[in-house]
């Protein structure tokens, strides 16, 4: 009689979980609900959990392995595939939640106890919650921090870092997790409607922050960002390759380089990498040089076309148009080039120094050029019409605020152009305006990005603080601290999001790695 009044209880409680409450109780209308309502209220209202016949919820009422699948395949929606009986002796076709447990099995949501038990009846903990919420919805990310009592060592680690790391979990105010403790209905719905719906996230003191768990090489030495998507594509020179990384979805694709590359460009939804075939020399004059231009499919990186360009590639921009302007990094007066990729036609040359970078003006005229292989560091402005590049007469500049850096970025307006020293330039039509000394910022910097809606600049330094300046202000208005040493920022303004690409000791290690770090600073 006890073993049936325990099977009763089971089905009785499970019933609340899936089935519409009888009497017409609102998913607002919970008697005994006051912390948590929000959250409860979304997911009764999504019909992912319902509350009892008598307008309760029992919110403290520990949480079954059976009720936790039912909830989350509701959340997900159940697959159209052939069900496959998942074996376990004590989950038979008429027990609760059958469809839901064999499904979350085959997917890897979760584990049985054993190969013939599932224990469908038996409390789940909070870690087990965080492994089958991180398996359900691809959890990913590093809370570095961690709790005090959950080791780097624990089963559980990666998904309860992964929780925390997303701000579906705080924890408790004392450091800890409880990873054993078990959890009850109310705290299941809250960390399942966080995930579900970002606003019910817990807000902080401080901006999210957290290390992406991804494998990210060690040597990127260039990244840009698809200007319409949060796509990012980068060149890593130690594996030779092109990445494309969805920072939405975490889906990557790499393409292996034949030759050395280290600068890649944008445009058209085309991604354009130079390829180095010829060892780097102040020696290999201009007649001598030549090189290649990949040309790459921005959505699935499927060659288009590889570019013979009789120059040395240092760096490239590319037009509206898809005109390639190139300049040499071999030689010493020597010449930057531009080509229509489609015919492989060079179009035209002008001169220039060895090691160019150079910056393409928003409205397509004009070119800048900066430096990198002097002290002292030098700027140059070329037209670009049709095409063709020509040299301008620069007005005079003294540069006398610092020497130079071999990096420059123009703000997305074209109005201003920032060196890595930290000085600002006008951009401007006129001769006698162009490349006029602005001012300077209170910090240099190696890598720069923009937020545009909301008129903000980040940048850094090689460090691990990220200064954070307003369009109109040479001092930063505050200033974000990453886990490693900065070397690449990009800002995502389809989600709102910071990345930052940085050199990181995991684990007391020695060795640094490169790791993604994301900041959520808000659209």
């Amino acid at each position: 009689m006890k073993k049936i009044l325990q099977v009763l209880m089971v089905l009785l409680i499970g019933i609340s979980i899936v089935t519409l409450p009888i009497g017409g109780v609102k998913a607002a209308g919970f008697s005994d609900i006051s912390a948590l309502k929000k959250e409860i209220d979304y997911l009764t209202k999504k019909k992912v959990i319902n509350g009892y016949n008598d307008g309760t919820f029992r919110p403290s009422v520990l949480l079954t392995r059976a009720q936790a699948v039912v909830m989350i395949m509701r959340s997900i929606g159940m697959p159209e595939t052939e069900l496959k009986d998942s074996g376990f002796n004590d989950v038979s076709p008429t027990s609760f939640g059958y469809k839901e447990i064999s499904y979350a099995v085959g997917a890897g949501i979760i584990n049985g106890k054993s190969k013939v038990r599932f224990d469908p009846a038996g409390n789940i903990t909070r870690a087990e919650m965080a492994k089958v919420l991180g398996n359900a919805y691809k959890l990913v990310g590093v809370y570095e921090p961690g709790f005090t009592d959950v080791s780097a060592n624990s089963w559980a680690f990666i998904f309860i870092s992964s929780l925390a790391a997303n701000n579906i979990t705080v924890g408790y105010t004392d450091g800890t997790f409880r990873p054993t403790q078990p959890i009850d209905r109310a705290q299941f719905s809250a960390f399942l409607a966080r995930i579900m719906e970002p606003s019910f996230r817990p807000s902080t003191s401080k901006i999210d922050h957290s290390i992406v768990d991804l494998p990210m090489e060690s040597t990127i030495i260039d990244m840009v960002k698809n200007p319409n998507k949060p796509i990012i594509y980068y060149i890593d020179a130690k594996s030779k390759s092109l990445v494309i990384l969805n920072l939405a979805t975490k889906a990557k694709q790499v393409v292996e380089l034949r030759h050395p590359a280290e600068k890649l460009a944008i445009k058209n939804d085309k991604v354009f990498v130079t390829q180095q075939i010829q060892a780097r020399s102040p020696y290999n004059f201009i007649e001598t040089q030549r090189g290649l231009i990949n040309v790459y499919d921005a959505d699935n990186l499927s060659l288009l076309k590889q570019v013979e360009v009789n120059i040395e590639p240092y760096d490239i921009a590319v037009d509206d148009a898809e005109t390639l302007i190139i300049s040499s990094g071999s030689g010493q007066h020597t010449e930057v080039h531009t080509y229509n990729w489609q015919t492989s036609e060079h179009l035209s040359s002008a001169d220039i120094w060895d090691e160019d970078l150079i910056e393409l003006s928003p409205n397509q005229g004009k070119v800048y050029s900066v430096l990198t292989s002097h002290y002292t560091g030098r700027m140059e402005t070329y037209s670009l019409v049709a095409g063709i590049i020509k040299k301008e007469t620069t007005e005079p500049r003294f540069f006398d605020t610092s020497n130079l850096r071999g990096y420059v970025q123009m703000s997305p307006d074209g109005k201003v152009i920032y060196n890595g020293n930290g000085t600002i330039y006008a951009s401007s039509s006129d001769p006698s305006k162009d490349l006029t000394p602005l001012g300077k910022l209170a910090t240099p910097f190696s890598t720069m990005t923009f937020d545009e809606p909301g008129k903000k600049m980040y940048l850094a330094d090689n460090s691990t603080q990220i200064s954070v300046y307003k369009y109109d202000l040479l001092e930063p208005t505050s200033t974000l601290r990453a886990y490693g040493k900065v070397n690449q920022l990009i800002y995502v303004k389809e989600t709102g999001e910071l990345y930052a690409i940085s050199a990181y000791k995991q684990g007391g290690s020695t060795v640094d790695s490169t790791i993604l770090e994301r900041f959520n600073v808000g659209k």
